[in-house]
């Protein structure tokens, strides 16, 4: 398995954490090795054999059943070429050396360099199988010309169950007054932060509510929810495991998230979402559920940031009905990834590598 692992983000373990519990249940018998940039740490919080993502990848790849690519953003190029080169790179090898591939309800895209296109076209028709998470994946699949089969699916995440309330009631205390969840990232040149962080705080004032940012990727992401927090008046919280990050999610009353998964898994508690939009993925989401507000990054105001937080207000009662009555489907679709991926694997592969 390969993806953006062993690197303290709260998304990318809750992919991985969801894929190797419905692997297990599936097959209780494989064998799986995870490349991870913490071997030690992905070996800890998963039970799983891992290895060096580098050093230890193409010995973990050679005569596999199955190599497994995802979930998660790994073949774009908004963060960094250099992700999606190894990515794809490691994918293309892995259609030499191991015996079927799979891309795991991965998100595709944005690709803006062409060269990077060829590539991703070439091998991904490589591929055995395509599961992706959006349909917006799949439309630029779609247009690269790669014929491979594509199912789409949903976020791994959606299968993740919160920690129990108990575990979390220190952390969040009790409930004197709402609580809005903000889920901030370091984004270009930081500009979006000052209009967004006022927006909030006028809303608060409006709503009677305090902040809680949360930190889903604490080496990126402390300082912004940290200087977000103290703007408002608020608290941050930082180095939760996923299961405890959700189930803090689950006790707010409102989230703002320009993180992936503080949205995914506000989905999935039925909390309701306010996406900044910095990347498709956000809005892909949130038009999947067809609820929640955005928040356009390039031309955020203070004004639209308080007057979406205060509607989206005004609407949780009705938002969280249609939230909690999609749960059970967005779940369904997340774990169908896992019912092909051991579809793809020959009857005598149970206690071989994966």
């Amino acid at each position: 398995m390969s993806g953006y692992y062993g690197f303290g983000n709260s998304g990318d373990e809750a992919i991985l954490g969801v894929i190797v519990g419905a692997l297990r249940a599936r097959l209780p018998q494989a064998q799986i090795v995870v490349l991870s940039g913490n071997p030690e740490q992905t070996k800890a919080l998963h039970g799983v054999a891992s290895v060096s993502r580098t050093t230890g990848a193409i010995q973990a790849i050679l005569g596999a059943d199955l190599f497994i690519s995802g979930g998660g953003s790994l073949v774009q190029d908004v963060t960094s070429a250099r992700g999606a080169l190894y990515y794809l790179g490691l994918l293309g090898l892995a259609t030499r050396l191991a015996r079927a591939t799979m891309v795991f309800a991965a998100g595709i895209g944005p690709l803006r360099r062409g060269w990077l296109r060829a590539l991703a076209r070439r091998i991904l028709n490589r591929v055995t199988l395509i599961t992706v998470r959006d349909e917006g994946s799949r439309r630029l699949l779609q247009q690269l010309a790669v014929h491979r089969p594509v199912q789409v699916v949903a976020d791994p995440a959606f299968a993740l169950d919160p920690a129990p309330i108990a575990e979390i009631r220190d952390l969040v205390g009790a409930p004197r007054s709402p609580r809005i969840g903000v889920a901030l990232r370091p984004w270009s040149d930081g500009r979006f932060l000052q209009p967004l962080v006022d927006g909030v705080r006028e809303a608060c004032r409006e709503i009677g509510a305090e902040v809680v940012a949360l930190a889903f990727h604490p080496d990126h992401d402390l300082t912004v929810c940290a200087q977000a927090a103290h703007a408002t008046g608020g608290r941050t919280l930082a180095g939760l495991s996923p299961r405890e990050m959700m189930a803090v999610v689950g006790a707010l009353d409102l989230i703002v998230g320009m993180r992936l998964h503080a949205l995914v898994y506000a989905v999935a508690c039925g909390v309701p979402p306010i996406g900044v939009t910095y990347d498709p993925k956000v809005e892909e989401l949130l038009q999947r559920v067809g609820v929640g507000r955005f928040l356009p990054l390039p031309a955020l105001t203070t004004d639209d940031v308080r007057r979406q937080v205060c509607t989206a207000w005004d609407e949780r009662s009705t938002v969280r009905a249609r939230l909690v009555a999609q749960t059970a489907a967005l779940r369904e679709a997340a774990l169908r990834a896992a019912d092909l991926a051991v579809a793809l694997l020959p009857a005598s592969a149970g206690g071989r590598g994966a």
